[in-house]
Formats: C-alpha cells, sequence, structure tokens
C-alpha cells in the first residue's frame, strides 16, 4: 500500500483539523444549502404499501404481514439498554455502511443480535428520549423512496425521529418510507440518517445541526428472507452471502500473503469484495465446520471488528477434533460479540488471533488441494522472529529531528507510563491513551512543535500528535513508525498523519488524533477507502 516514497513538498491537512477551524459556525457536518425551509411539524409520517395505497400512522396492521423474529429468545422478553449501547452500537452500523455500502443484517448490542428494524427503534428512542429497548419490529413492507437532495436541521431531523418511533411503537414494524418537505426517506436512509447523528454525537459530543440527505441515497435495500433468517434475500444477496469456492481461493492467497508478509492484510479480497481479516476468520471457520458437515452452501457475511488486544504464544499441534471446536468456538464469538476473539484457548495453550487467521487458512488451503481436512494443523506464528531482527527494526526505535526518544522528558514519560505493565500491547495501549486524553487538537500545517513542544504545549496537528506517540513508543522499546495518506472523513477528502506501532510482529493503527479510536482500531476515517502515500521512519515534513 505504498512504501518509503518521500516527497517534501507534500503538504499534511487533517480532517480533524477542519473540524476544529469550524468551531464556532452554526454548521459541523458535510455541506448544505444556507436557505433552509423549516418542515412543517404537523406532517404525518406516511409510506406507502405494495399497492402504492398510501398508509397512514396508526393504521391495523394485515394478517399477512410479514414479522421479523426479535432478538431475544423468549417471546414477549424485553431487554432494556443504555443509550451509551446504542451509541456504541452506531458507531459500528456506520462505519460498516461506509465500507460495504448496505446496512448489516444484524448489529451485535448488549449479547443480542439486534436486526435493522429493532435498531431503528433503538435509535429514534435514544434521538427522542424513548424507551431504549430491544423488541419485536417487523421489516418495512416495501421500502421505496424518492431521490433525495438538500439537508436536515437539528430539529428536524429530531422531529422526524419522533415520527418513526411512534409509528414503530403503533405499527410493531418499521416505516417503508417517512415524508419530509416532499421528500421520501426510505428505510434504509433513515437508519443511515439516525446513525450517522448518533455517530457524530459520540465524536463531537453533541448531535450535528444539520445531515446532508444526498448522500443516503447510496445504500443498498435490506432484506431477509423470513423463510431463513440467517440469510438474505433482494438486492443485498449478491453482496451477502460468498461460495465456498471463494472463500477457499481468498484462503491460499491470504496463506501465501502472510508467508511473504509475516503479517496480517489489512484486507482480504474474496471475489468482488474487500473485508478485513477479521470477518474473513468468521469465513474460514464457517466453512471449515461445513466442510466437515458435508455442506457446500454460500456463508453469510457478517460485519466483524479486529481483536482489540490480541495476545498468547501457543504453538504446535491441535488434530481435527479440537481445531472443528477451535472453528466453532470462533464463530459462536464473533456472531455474539461483533468482534474476533483475542486468543483462543486449547491443549497447547491460548493462539492468539493472527496466528488463528494463519492456521484456518492453511486448514482451507490444504482442503483445496487434497479434497479433505488435514488430520492435524500446526500452529505457527505469523511472523518470523528470526527475520524480523533488531537490525531491520532499528530504524523504528532511533531518535530523529522531530522525535526526541531521548530526551529526558519523554524518556521520564515513558516509563510512568510502561512501569509495571508486562506485554508490548499494554504497554503500547497505554502510551495510546494518554496522547489521546491529554494532547488537544489544533489545525496547522505540518510539523510544529515535534515531540517535546508537544508534550510541553499539550497541543497538535495530526503530524505532532503521531511525533509524541512514536518517540514514547521507541522510548519504551517499542517498534513505532510514520504512516501518511489521503484519507475520507465525514466532512471530505485530506492528507492526514498517524503513527503505528509494531507488537508481536504486527504494525497496529495508533491514530491518537480522536477520542473514538482506539490502539489498533481507527473510527474518524474511513480506512477501507484511505490511499497510502508513504511510510517513514523520519517524518518529511
Amino acid at each position: 500500500m505504498g512504501g518509503d516514497n518521500i516527497s517534501t513538498g507534500i503538504t499534511v491537512l487533517c480532517m480533524l483539523c477542519m473540524v476544529l477551524a469550524t468551531v464556532g459556525t452554526s454548521y459541523a457536518q458535510e455541506n448544505t444549502t444556507t436557505n433552509f425551509e423549516l418542515q412543517d411539524n404537523s406532517t404525518l409520517l406516511s409510506e406507502e404499501n405494495i399497492n402504492e395505497t398510501p398508509t397512514i400512522m396508526g393504521k391495523t396492521p394485515q394478517v399477512n404481514e410479514t414479522v421479523q423474529q426479535a432478538a431475544y429468545n423468549d417471546e414477549g422478553d424485553v431487554k432494556t439498554v443504555k443509550p451509551s449501547d446504542v451509541e456504541d452500537a452506531a458507531v459500528r452500523v456506520n462505519r460498516f455502511i461506509q465500507e460495504n455500502g448496505r446496512l448489516p443484517r444484524y448489529v451485535s448490542i448488549k449479547n443480542s443480535q439486534v436486526s435493522m428494524p429493532e435498531y431503528l427503534h433503538l435509535l429514534t428512542a435514544s434521538l427522542t428520549g424513548g424507551d431504549t429497548i430491544i423488541k419485536n419490529v417487523g421489516l418495512p413492507k416495501n421500502s421505496t423512496g424518492t431521490t433525495l437532495a438538500g439537508s436536515i436541521k437539528l430539529n428536524d431531523y429530531l422531529e422526524l425521529a419522533g415520527r418513526v418511533y411512534n409509528f414503530i411503537e403503533s405499527e410493531n414494524r418499521a416505516p417503508s418510507y417517512a415524508t419530509y418537505q416532499g421528500l421520501k426517506i426510505r428505510f434504509e436512509s433513515l437508519v443511515w440518517l439516525f446513525t450517522k447523528a448518533i455517530d457524530f454525537k459520540v465524536a463531537n459530543q453533541r448531535l450535528p445541526n444539520y445531515i446532508s440527505l444526498e448522500k443516503l441515497d447510496n445504500i443498498a435495500t435490506y432484506t431477509i428472507d423470513n423463510n431463513n433468517p440467517g440469510s438474505t434475500s433482494g438486492s443485498a444477496a449478491n453482496n451477502n452471502s460468498i461460495t465456498l469456492n471463494d472463500i477457499l481461493n481468498a484462503a491460499v492467497s491470504l496463506k501465501n500473503f502472510i508467508e511473504q508478509n509475516q503479517r496480517l492484510p489489512t484486507y482480504v479480497q474474496v471475489a468482488n469484495q474487500k473485508i478485513n481479516p477479521s470477518q474473513f476468520l468468521y469465513l474460514m471457520a464457517k466453512s471449515i465446520t461445513q466442510i466437515n458437515n458435508g455442506k457446500n452452501t454460500p456463508i453469510s457475511l457478517i460485519g466483524a471488528n479486529e481483536a482489540p488486544n490480541p495476545t498468547g504464544a501457543a504453538i504446535g499441534e491441535l488434530k481435527l477434533t479440537e481445531y472443528l471446536q477451535v472453528a466453532e468456538t470462533i464463530t459462536g464469538f464473533i456472531e455474539a460479540n461483533g468482534r474476533s476473539p483475542n486468543y483462543a484457548t486449547t491443549s497447547i495453550g491460548s493462539i492468539s488471533y493472527p496466528n488463528m487467521v494463519y492456521a484456518m487458512s492453511r486448514i482451507l488451503t490444504f482442503y483445496k488441494e487434497n479434497y479433505r481436512l488435514p488430520k492435524t494443523v500446526t500452529i505457527k506464528m505469523v511472523y518470523n522472529q528470526n527475520q524480523n531482527t533488531n537490525n531491520e527494526l532499528s530504524q523504528y526505535l532511533v531518535a530523529t529531528a522531530n522525535c526526541q526518544v531521548n530526551d529526558p522528558s519523554i524518556q521520564a514519560l515513558a516509563s510512568q507510563l510502561t512501569r509495571g505493565l508486562t506485554s508490548e500491547w499494554d504497554k503500547a495501549k497505554a502510551i495510546f491513551n494518554w496522547v489521546r486524553d491529554n494532547i488537544d487538537y489544533n489545525f496547522y500545517y505540518n510539523t510544529r512543535y515535534g515531540a517535546v513542544g508537544t508534550l510541553n504545549y499539550r497541543t497538535a496537528n495530526c503530524c505532532d500528535h503521531a511525533h509524541l506517540v512514536v518517540a514514547l513508543a521507541r522510548a519504551a522499546g517499542l517498534p513505532a513508525r510514520y504512516k501518511h495518506g489521503i484519507c475520507t472523513f465525514s466532512s471530505g477528502t485530506y492528507g492526514h498523519v498517524w503513527a503505528q506501532i509494531y507488537i508481536g510482529g504486527t504494525w497496529y493503527d495508533a491514530d491518537a488524533t480522536s477520542i473514538r479510536n482506539s490502539l489498533g482500531v481507527i473510527n474518524n476515517w474511513n480506512t477501507a477507502t484511505g490511499t497510502i502515500l508513504g511510510t517513514y521512519a523520519s517524518l518529511p515534513f
């Protein structure tokens, strides 16, 4: 994705800089027209059925109307969740939509798999002060809408959320669309609209003053096969079901990549889709189970975040019966938690997340070549410790002009933050969290302060945030480097710089410019569409 090509003339512009630079104005998110007609708040929520006959809120559902099963087990039970749980789900759903162009089938909230109609109910309840209860909400009858344009203001989308919430409470299903100033906003766009509002709130501690409507059209239809809730139908089906043959081909490519690069890739290409390694781990584990059961049916793709704290150093041999158990455990964990496990517990010890991915890829490669599952699999390290020597990593451990590793203030803080911590991950996390939580964001171009100046002034743009992360990591004995790319944020596409820290053979993103980010996880810009311009031991601008 980019090498060490240096261009000193490149000017870096960070998205967060732009956001903070606009503080004090009345608008904080996406383009809109300044002349904005107020909505008639008396307009009822309306929708069309299959015969295009308008229906009005309060109409009794037809007896043959399909009702999607609830996200809990006992019929009639309810489960109350906190607004913070809804906010966490909104961040994950917004990222999924940006990366996949569609709604996920479900989102995991407090160990419940919540469908999108049920999730819409929680969104609107959270925005309007209603009861955030996971309840049985049916699918829309026929999601339909008009081409969207312009923007919707804060008071107007809150009023719209209230009408949607009341409709769901009355009808026990999601609306096909909602009207706003002559526009019909279809079900999928409603979900994304309210998701974007809450996602913005998480990042900025307030709701956006307005949201652009135009981009909400760019989302596929959400449909679930009522005879098989585990699969999708309609326009979303082709993007959501992956054939075993496609999974096998991708597993071979993944195995080859790992063996050539001694790390996991940023994404895995499966047929015509790019998915993250956690999503592909789910597909591989599910495939191994299906193969063992003699099945060859396509597997539904689900959203899955990366393991937040990969641990475990077990290597050795697992027999067929045990790795089958591991595969089932992994699929169950991802389905329940919406992310990969940090490790798997086995008879040989704890196997780390990267090593699980590698092992699964080799199991499926063996199957593709031999038409049977192997009797055993040897758990190996993703990276080669002998190859990744200190000599090769030494450039990522030394001081540079703006990364003053040997400065007493840097040394003292690194020692303070990592005192008593034994694992590389815990040390890196402590450093990352401190920079993220203690350095304010300020917009300016390129490097101004360097690591020491940033520590003194406690303010920085993306470049100086990265300088301090890199310096503290290197002072703690952790290799760290800079990444430079063109990144798409909610407000636009800009140049951006962030740090990466080398932990257990893998480079983990460490973008400390946003409270939404954590070590290894970036939420404030779309990592699926970013273009890498350079990777540096010393930032040249």
